[in-house]
């Protein structure tokens, strides 16, 4: 008994010895406070990869550097870096040079003078977004000089399908300067070129670091030739289900132009809500706003149409009608004008709308077609010429307007039949109407008639769209699903198009119904027809469920996958896009958005092994 308990002491006090020594080594090569070091090499054909350990062994016998910052291997990493939407052609230097927004200066000498005071704007907020990059403070000074010398050689400032929006631009780095040169034909081709200059600037600062500490790195070498493919890259946003207010607005236009996009497409009234201010029709949000500041002003809505302008985005409105045209419209009776729409706010409203609630224009009171010039008026006084109006035109029931005895007289006066071509004339015939009030206000403007957007419908189909709209002044937008043969239709007639496949590309489905969400794969590997008739396409969010709280997730980043399908659309494949799109979602949320997530954190800090 005295030997063993001799020698499970002895025992008991080797181990001991033994668990001091462990211990005593663990103290010395672990820190006390834990701080994250780990550091990111670019791999060729793979990308950014976090290192191994949390502190790498730099001196081993891998080519690539090592950087403490994921963003700033991501813009010297592979042919495009950093850059979204994937420009035509780069070569991109692998090196960085430290820069400061201090020593930043815009040489606009070579910019005609009826197009600078735009520009000017143009490179504040470009200067802007660099700061962000550090969240607004640039701490690391450097005198690193960069001058940006930009050349435009028309003194265009109109944005259209006819503007010129190539750029080229190189980046040269010589001792403790750095030049800039970007080249466009017009000011909207350079502020592409600002923006990709802006993209080709990274935060230097250690991820996850509780420093404050933040420098500014520029590739120190670039040569870039671009332009777009599609003429019209688009964004739909719906403010009438729900009312979004002009700051959430002003936040997606800033992503739109981040990603190049170049129109806005506001969805401003339904017939669920008139948000939309008109000096000459004070009763649209009077009886149609959901509340006294739910409501965009004139002074808001001009404002905003400028703040898109300065980013390069052409602002379209759309007043929906004849269908989805009720709240806002109800008040003719009071006024002595009769009905302007009908089955407003109807119950039971399954026979008379596609949803809740109800309405639909009277095409047989002579009135609304007074109240709609003024409004056209409004609109016209507030859009940047050439003026581009979006007349909705979709999902028309004729069961609502044949419920209207004042409309079923008119048809009878007019020789329409009550069957379905009778109220297709009757479709047709206010649009038409509409058309020419549109032209008599922008006339009167001293411009020349403008061609219109209309949804695609059952007035849109192939068989009888030629009876009803000429070619030359609407241009449709299909949003049928994919198996639809309805766009290739319509290019075969000479009908110019703008595509928005709703089984893809709505930002709302998977949210409700039976409807499937599309991740940005599915909306990134979508592609168009390369025809003269395809102006572009859009991406649609509407808001019957989503408002200002979920924008921002619902919306990015899966339409910048639309965007860079439009700008360049590439033949390359999602997943080698991935390391790009990962750095754009920093990059927006730098710039104040909040994109949801495309994969798990440690997928994004080691490109291609989650493929």
């Amino acid at each position: 008994m005295a030997l063993h308990g001799l020698l499970a002491l002895m025992t008991t006090m080797h181990l001991a010895g033994v668990l001091c020594n462990v211990e005593s080594t663990f103290d010395e090569i672990t820190p006390q406070i834990y701080e994250p070091s780990w550091m990111y090499k670019c791999v060729p054909d793979e990308g950014c990869q976090r290192s191994e350990h949390p502190r790498p062994t730099l001196s081993d016998n891998s080519t690539s550097a090592f950087f403490d910052s994921l963003d700033v291997c991501r813009i010297v990493c592979g042919r495009f870096g950093g850059i979204w939407p994937k420009p035509v052609t780069a070569a991109l230097s692998s090196q960085t040079v430290k820069i400061h927004p201090n020593y930043l200066r815009y040489d606009l000498l070579n910019v005609p003078a009826e197009t600078r005071e735009l520009l000017v704007e143009m490179t504040q907020v470009i200067s802007n977004n660099l700061l962000a990059e550090c969240g607004g403070h640039v701490t690391e000074v450097v005198d690193t000089q960069v001058v940006v010398i930009i050349v435009v050689k028309t003194a265009i400032t109109s944005l259209n399908w006819n503007t010129d929006e190539q750029y080229m631009l190189d980046v040269q780095t010589r001792g403790g300067e750095v030049s800039v040169h970007i080249e466009a034909e017009t000011i909207y081709g350079a502020r592409h070129g600002l923006e990709t200059f802006s993209q080709l600037i990274s935060s230097d600062k250690r991820d996850f670091s509780d420093v404050e500490h933040c420098g500014l790195v520029l590739v120190s070498g670039a040569k870039i030739r671009d332009r777009p493919i599609y003429k019209h890259r688009g964004l739909v946003l719906d403010t009438s289900r729900h009312f979004i207010p002009m700051v959430d607005i002003k936040r997606t236009i800033d992503g739109m132009a981040t990603t190049k996009m170049n129109v806005f497409h506001w969805h401003a009234t339904d017939s669920h809500s008139f948000p939309l201010e008109a000096s000459r029709v004070p009763q649209f949000t009077r009886y149609g706003a959901y509340s006294g500041s739910e409501m965009y002003t004139t002074e808001e809505i001009r404002e905003l149409i400028h703040y898109a302008k300065v980013r390069g985005i052409r602002v379209v409105i759309e007043i929906d009608a004849p269908a989805h045209s009720g709240n806002g419209w109800q008040w003719g009776r009071e006024y002595g004008l009769g009905d302007l729409a009908v089955c407003v706010n109807a119950y039971p409203w399954r026979h008379l709308c596609i949803e809740p609630p109800c309405g639909q224009l009277n095409p047989a009171n002579p009135n609304m077609y007074r109240v709609l010039r003024n409004l056209y008026q409004d609109v016209a006084d507030l859009l940047n010429s050439p003026p581009l109006l979006h007349m909705g035109g979709d999902e028309v029931y004729f069961g609502c307007w044949n419920s209207s005895q004042e409309i079923i007289s008119y048809m009878k006066d007019q020789g329409y039949d009550t069957t379905e071509e009778g109220f297709m004339k009757l479709w047709g015939e206010f649009h038409n109407k509409a058309l020419q009030i549109w032209d008599e206000e922008i006339s009167a403007k001293g411009l020349d008639p403008q061609p219109v957007m209309l949804w695609s419908s059952q007035l849109t189909q192939a068989q009888r769209i030629s009876q009803h709209l000429d070619k030359e002044r609407y241009i449709i937008e299909v949003w049928e699903p994919l198996n639809s043969p309805l766009l290739t239709q319509l290019l075969r007639l000479g009908y110019r198009t703008v595509s928005v496949p709703k089984d893809i590309w709505y930002l709302d489905h998977g949210f409700w119904g039976r409807t499937v969400y599309s991740n940005w794969r599915r909306m990134y590997a979508h592609t168009l027809p390369r025809d003269e008739g395809v102006l572009g396409g859009e991406v649609a969010m509407w808001t019957e469920y989503c408002d200002a709280q979920a924008l921002d997730t619902r919306v990015w980043p899966r339409a910048a996958a639309v965007a860079e399908r439009l700008w360049s659309d590439p033949t390359s494949t999602v997943y080698s896009a991935e390391p790009r799109l990962q750095r754009l979602r920093t990059r927006l949320i730098a710039r104040g958005l909040r994109p949801d997530a495309m994969s798990p954190a440690w997928c994004s800090q080691h490109d291609s092994k989650c493929l």
